[in-house]
């Protein structure tokens, strides 16, 4: 095993506390553009069938729950990562 010292793994674990953090955030955040944007719509046919199926063309929308969810991901891994690491170091 390399010579990795305490502090690096530390590092290693507030990247993934921070990359969690974010995740939930954007997760959260598009919750709220979701709503506010259907709340805010004028009602079209167009916009009556969106509103319904909570199927639409603007892909921005799902952009902060990607985003939100590959957040999770890395943060998530790192913190394993880091965890392991933590616990394994001699």
């Amino acid at each position: 095993m390399s010579n990795m010292s305490l502090a690096s793994y530390q590092i290693i674990l507030v990247m993934g506390g921070c990359f969690l953090l974010l995740g939930i955030i954007f997760i959260l955040w598009n919750k709220r553009e979701k709503e506010r944007y259907y709340n805010s719509i004028l009602l079209t046919q167009r916009d009556i069938k969106e509103t319904i199926t909570h199927e639409h063309e603007r892909f921005w929308l799902h952009a902060w729950q990607i985003g939100g969810r590959i957040s999770l991901i890395i943060g998530i891994t790192l913190l394993i990562i880091g965890g392991i690491l933590w616990f394994i170091a001699p």
